[in-house]
């Protein structure tokens, strides 16, 4: 397969999969909306609590550093893969540069994460 049929097949599957997760989202928001519709027709005078509630920010699952963990352990894998596989230069090369992305993203995430610690601790005067 050349190169150019491989990238554009790479890509498309790529938009594929986000234009899933987008749809996914958009069938949630749907789902969610005719909820608080029929909330509304069952009781009317719910709509002040159901508005209240409705302001508040999504609570965010996690504000730890997993992620950025688990994308630098990749990072690592591809890297070690790669030398592994053969000598250097060639094939090894594009292992060792597809590993950068989840390498230098997985460290902002974890440096993210470290600056955010040190400056919630400076509020709480740790």
């Amino acid at each position: 397969m050349p190169l150019t049929e491989m990238i554009v097949g790479i890509s498309a599957g790529l938009f594929m999969l986000v234009a899933f997760v987008a749809a996914l989202r958009f069938l949630g928001t749907l789902a969610r909306q005719a909820t608080i519709r029929k909330a509304i027709d069952k009781d009317p005078a719910a709509i002040e609590r159901l508005a209240e509630h409705l302001g508040e920010p999504e609570s965010r699952p996690s504000e730890d550093d997993r992620t950025g963990v688990i994308l630098i352990a990749i990072g690592v894998a591809t890297v070690l893969a790669s030398v592994t596989a053969g000598s250097v230069g060639g094939w090894t090369d594009y292992g060792i540069g597809a590993a950068m992305f989840p390498l230098v993203v997985g460290a902002a995430m974890w440096a993210r994460h470290a600056l955010v610690e040190r400056a919630r601790r400076r509020e709480a005067g740790e």
